[in-house]
């Protein structure tokens, strides 16, 4: 798809690339050898880089999006790792795997969106 006014680069980004970071996470809350939270994080935390990269824009509409995935990085980051109780846990990766989600249904709609006008 071509770059149109009001699309973003993410909108190039193949849907399975969404798919896998959330999957990952959805499967997170299992018990889990330690190295599956280890790759768990890098997966993770690159896509949110990748997709905050993608998605910065001059315009503060759509903002909220790209500091949501410097948050998601910043707390998936495998360097400095977040060491928080399981439980808690639970919720982060329920949560950032909706927000994955929730970006790539909005992209695609978007997307969607210009392609028909």
């Amino acid at each position: 798809m071509g770059q149109g006014p009001g699309m973003s680069g993410a909108d190039r980004i193949p849907r399975w690339v969404w798919l896998i970071p959330a999957a990952l996470l959805i499967i997170a809350p299992f018990d889990l050898p330690y190295g599956y939270y280890t790759v768990l994080r890098i997966v993770v935390c690159g896509f949110a880089v990748a997709v905050f990269s993608q998605t910065w824009e001059n315009n503060a509409p759509t903002r909220p999006w790209p500091l949501a995935f410097v948050g998601i990085a910043i707390l998936f980051n495998p360097l400095v790792p977040a060491h928080l109780d399981r439980g808690t846990w639970l919720y982060l990766d329920i949560g950032a795997a909706i927000a994955i989600v929730a970006h790539l249904l909005t992209v695609r709609a978007k997307s969607k969106n210009y392609s028909d006008q």
